[in-house]
């Protein structure tokens, strides 16, 4: 009874409560239905290249469905692909690639998600030396396919045992006659031990450094004396027996005309030959037919003389028995001298340096 009289008198105001409440629900459910069907705006980036979509999609795995974008399960994909797509979602996807490295003559491929050198050598297991060179460095990052080169570098010290040459030093002798040489000390090359510093590039010899140098044996320098003294010609007064040494004037000898510089007269001629050897005061190498020994104080060193019944030659020897007026004839062999014997009286024109043309 109350009831039925509290609805007649509020049945109005109860319908119109409930029209509102419908209107509500209605609303909402209407807006809802709006939301849904709004595309949502997405953020895909891959590999570091960032692009930004619109979508009606309702997960992550939807999505890169609709964009036809493939991944394997060793990429990494950020967040998972069950995740609910949302507006402003940012997915991040890291493909795996293959990196070549170029190692101890060898190409190892490496197939990794790092982006960076020093990581995918690291993964790979590839030990890096302090001085080896890594291309591109170790702290650079990489892209898809490309190379990773390593060279090798070692270092060593080498030890090569050397010889040292010595010099030949010449010293002026003021007892010696002008143009005469005599050997003072033979020379002897000596030995050291150089050390050198070697770079090896993937085994293979790149540069080579001098570092230091010992001496083991010294080397000895070849001395010579070189005569400075000038040679005079004796007087005939300071000749014994009355061997004169005279002037003279315009002569014809051997087919040929020359002013001598002077003449020796009672010269005493004995030979030797190459059994004694063939190294002459002079320094050249005697020759039969041109090489004579004599005293310089008498015959300048280098001059040449005509000797009677002989012909001409030039002084190029000394001996320890030839003094005065005595010269000693070089004959191409001891026979030859043998036969020659001993011949005094002989009459010798000095000429001087120049032979007579």
């Amino acid at each position: 009874m109350e009831l039925g009289r509290f609805w007649m008198t509020h049945k109005a105001r109860i319908i119109a409560g409930f029209g509102a409440l419908g209107l509500v629900v209605l609303s909402a459910v209407c807006y809802f239905v709006i939301l849904s069907n709004q595309p949502k705006q997405v953020t895909l980036v891959v590999d570091g290249v960032t692009k930004t979509y619109e979508t009606h999609a309702a997960t992550v795995q939807d999505f890169l469905a609709e964009q036809q974008i493939t991944y394997t399960n060793q990429d990494s994909l950020t967040p998972t692909i069950s995740t609910e797509l949302k507006d402003a979602l940012t997915i991040q996807l890291d493909t795996s690639w293959d990196v070549p490295v170029h190692v101890d003559g060898q190409t190892k491929v490496i197939h990794t998600l790092k982006r960076n050198v020093a990581d995918v050598l690291q993964e790979a297991g590839i030990a890096v030396r302090p001085k080896d060179q890594v291309e591109p460095a170790q702290s650079a990052s990489i892209t898809k396919d490309s190379p990773i080169q390593i060279t090798r570098i070692d270092e060593k010290l080498e030890q090569t045992e050397e010889r040292v040459p010595y010099q030949e030093m010449r010293k002026t002798d003021d007892t010696l006659a002008k143009g005469q040489t005599r050997v003072m000390q033979e020379g002897q090359e000596g030995k050291a031990i150089s050390q050198y510093k070697v770079v090896l590039q993937d085994g293979k010899e790149v540069s080579r450094d001098f570092v230091k140098r010992d001496v083991i044996t010294p080397k000895k320098d070849r001395i010579i004396a070189v005569g400075t003294m000038k040679a005079t010609i004796a007087s005939a007064e300071a000749e014994p027996r009355n061997q004169a040494v005279v002037a003279a004037s315009l002569v014809s000898r051997g087919g040929k005309n020359f002013r001598p510089h002077s003449v020796l007269k009672s010269v005493t001629l004995t030979a030797y030959s190459p059994d004694v050897g063939t190294h002459t005061a002079s320094g050249r190498k005697a020759e039969a037919g041109r090489t004579i020994a004599v005293d310089t104080s008498v015959i300048p060193m280098g001059w040449w003389v005509y000797i009677e019944g002989i012909g001409y030659r030039r002084a190029e020897d000394t001996g320890g028995a030839v003094n005065g007026h005595k010269i000693d004839v070089f004959l191409s062999s001891e026979a030859e001298a043998r036969r020659f014997g001993l011949k005094r009286g002989k009459v010798v024109y000095i000429i001087g340096p120049k032979k007579p043309e």
